[in-house]
């Protein structure tokens, strides 16, 4: 289960994370804990980007799979 740290402080931008899955059908992944709000409420989704070492990944889409 992922960590919604967002509902505990809001002003976070930046955390580690670790990738507990992997989905290749939607080019995802599943992370140990997150940052980004998947929107909701009106409320439009956080975007940003993820890093490995030297790669920087686009984040086009954040969502909710509780």
């Amino acid at each position: 289960m992922t960590e919604l740290l967002y509902q505990t402080d809001s002003t976070l931008r930046s955390v580690d994370a670790t990738v507990t899955a992997v989905d290749g059908d939607n080019h995802g992944v599943v992370l140990d804990r997150t940052v980004f709000y998947p929107g909701g409420g009106g409320q439009p989704p956080d975007r940003g980007t993820l890093r490995s070492g030297n790669i920087t990944y686009t984040v086009t889409r954040a969502q909710d799979r509780g």
